[in-house]
């Protein structure tokens, strides 16, 4: 069981190295990607103490809710994939990612459900949960400078004069889907999405022009795909207050949830699936340390326990 962990990242380096620490083991391969705005310097030091961490040379300049971050995957993927082949599991997590489980659970977790592809999937439109058509019929504007002062005038403008985009000439037959941007897929998987996306530059091409695509592109390809059967729930911790825009910041009271040795998603995981086991959560930061300790402290509590499979 070879496992291929994509990480994006742009801050919080130590948050960063005890996330692989944790995770780290002789069959852990890790591919860092570093936003192109951020310094690099504070991270080249990982390099030493993870010997089969591999830096993605060919940086993005990433911006919430932009085919940017897509490309930045879709560059692990690719950067993975050379390097290991097929590797039995592909994780995609952020820089504010831990784990709520020990490394062998985790392992041994992937090895129980080798065929299946944990990410969230389900139909769009879905107003219920923010996504509308409307991600795919307007043409949206990179949030960030130089734009980034009048980027919401911009659009609204946008999305009340300019004609809809007429998303089937770059889409066909497919069924649009949507969910968590954070996933853990088999290698086959993988190599699916890469080689549809090679077979297919007028769908990409469309996606650069859309909303948080990062929320639909690889959902819409393999839900379209023979593997959609092996789609499940994500397997990463999101507590997301309905109404706000961002996940909640994890913290101490969220312990004795970690704590348990199955771990399910929150009911607030802004999604219409119903929470299911999670191995990792998000969002953390580097402060406070304690928090982090304590986690860590629990992690090697479960690591000496008898194994526990879930239902």
């Amino acid at each position: 069981m070879n496992i291929a962990y994509l990480i994006l990242a742009h801050n919080n380096p130590k948050l960063l190295e005890r996330m692989m620490r944790q995770l780290d083991g002789p069959h852990v391969c890790f591919f860092l990607h570093i936003d192109r705005k951020a310094d690099l310097t504070p991270f080249l030091g990982l390099a030493e103490r993870f010997p089969r961490l591999h830096f993605c040379r060919e940086r993005v300049d990433g911006a919430w809710g932009h085919f940017s971050l897509v490309e930045a995957t879709l560059r692990l993927m690719r950067l993975a994939m050379r390097t290991l082949a097929t590797p039995d599991r592909v994780v995609l997590l952020s820089g504010a990612t831990l784990p709520v489980q020990p490394a062998s659970y985790i392992e041994d977790f992937f090895r129980r459900h080798g065929e299946a592809n944990f990410m969230d999937a389900f139909a769009m439109p879905n107003e219920q949960y923010g996504k509308s058509l409307g991600r795919l019929e307007h043409y949206w504007i990179r949030r960030s400078p130089p734009l980034h002062r009048y980027r919401w005038m911009l659009q609204d403008f946008i999305n009340a004069w300019l004609p809809r985009r007429n998303f089937r000439r770059a889409f066909g037959a497919m069924q649009p889907a949507a969910g968590s941007q954070w996933w853990a897929i088999t290698g086959l998987a993988c190599q699916t999405i890469l080689d549809f996306v090679d077979a297919h530059p007028r769908f990409v091409r469309f996606c650069r022009h859309t909303d948080c695509p990062d929320e639909f592109f690889f959902q819409t390809i393999l839900w379209n795909s023979p593997l959609r059967q092996s789609l499940r729930p994500g397997i990463t911790y999101t507590n997301w207050v309905p109404g706000k825009m961002s996940p909640e910041t994890i913290t101490a009271d969220y312990l004795p949830h970690f704590a348990q040795d199955v771990v399910l998603n929150s009911p607030h995981n802004n999604s219409p699936l119903p929470p299911s086991e999670v191995l990792f959560a998000r969002k953390f930061d580097e402060q406070p340390a304690a928090l982090l300790d304590q986690l860590e402290q629990l992690l090697q509590s479960k690591a000496t326990q008898p194994f526990r499979e879930s239902a």
